[in-house]
């Protein structure tokens, strides 16, 4: 049923790539004193980004909610004991006691054995996620309303058999970034590019973790953009490390590139080793978004 909680512990960079992404952006805002204060200030953004955040998605989308309902919504039999007093069953409140009824025994007889930790851990992750934004700047609030946009579409694609790599891209290294960021001061357009920037090359990453063909195009994309705003903002030495990290990545990809046969499309695809490939390339990914955070910083 976790299937992203599973995801992320497959992949060991990955596992961890939230809570760099909200270090990262904490230490681009040049504003991170290494004393008590601003120490427990990036433990609870990283407990918010990381635990709560990452908690959420992995238990709303990575939980198969479509073999939990696949017997209707409420299709629990009713409780016979369970009614409404002085009711008659074609009333309104008698409709309404059915109905509840209904859905007692849906929850005790259907989801609760099906997902019963899973629902436990989602209200533990959103109960920690609220108590941590109220030790935050409430400028992070506004975070939140993002996460539950990606939650939803996270979950229809869900439904829909389909696995939405882009979400767990953007909840934890896109929100993490930004959060770290917001945690200790207003937001700047150069860290908003950054954040969506890095968070399009985990995407390509996850893509082409999976085997899939346009992968590669946006984890190199997504680190073009970084170094096109090194070089805009003037920092040369950064551009051309991350530059330098990028060919490396590169190199790496070069293994996984095989032709198809002539009467297959696409006429290029992913050899059947790109999981393991890609595991590599996570680390250069992590020391490119170091490097970025420090020459912004």
């Amino acid at each position: 049923k976790r299937q992203g909680l599973r995801g992320r512990l497959d992949r060991p960079f990955w596992g961890v790539m939230g809570i760099w992404a909200t270090f990262c952006g904490a230490l681009a805002t040049n504003r991170l004193q290494w004393d008590g204060e601003d120490l427990l200030t990036l433990a609870l953004v990283i407990l918010l980004a990381d635990l709560a955040w990452g908690g959420l998605w992995d238990l709303a989308v990575g939980t198969d909610w479509t073999q939990i309902l696949r017997g209707g919504r409420f299709s629990g039999r009713p409780i016979p004991s369970f009614a409404l007093p002085f009711t008659q069953p074609d009333s309104l409140g008698g409709r309404f006691s059915h109905g509840l009824r209904r859905f007692v025994g849906w929850w005790c007889g259907t989801l609760w054995p099906e997902a019963g930790p899973e629902v436990l851990g989602f209200v533990a992750a959103a109960i920690l996620a609220g108590v941590l934004s109220l030790l935050l700047p409430i400028r992070i609030l506004v975070l939140h309303a993002l996460l539950a946009g990606l939650l939803l579409v996270g979950v229809i694609q869900r439904f829909r058999g389909h696995v939405s790599l882009a979400g767990q891209g953007f909840v934890l290294v896109a929100l993490g970034w930004l959060a770290g960021s917001m945690a200790f001061t207003d937001l700047s357009q150069p860290t908003v590019v950054l954040a969506f920037s890095f968070a399009v090359a985990a995407w390509g990453a996850l893509r082409a973790g999976e085997g899939l063909r346009g992968g590669l195009w946006l984890l190199n994309g997504g680190q073009l953009v970084c170094i096109g705003l090194l070089v805009v903002m003037r920092q040369p030495l950064a551009a051309v490390a991350v530059g330098l990290l990028l060919a490396g990545q590169i190199a790496l990809e070069l293994t996984l590139i095989s032709y198809a046969p002539p009467d297959r499309q696409p006429p290029r695809q992913l050899g059947a080793d790109a999981s393991r490939v890609m595991v590599r390339t996570w680390s250069w990914l992590m020391a490119a978004m170091l490097v970025a955070a420090v020459a912004l910083a």
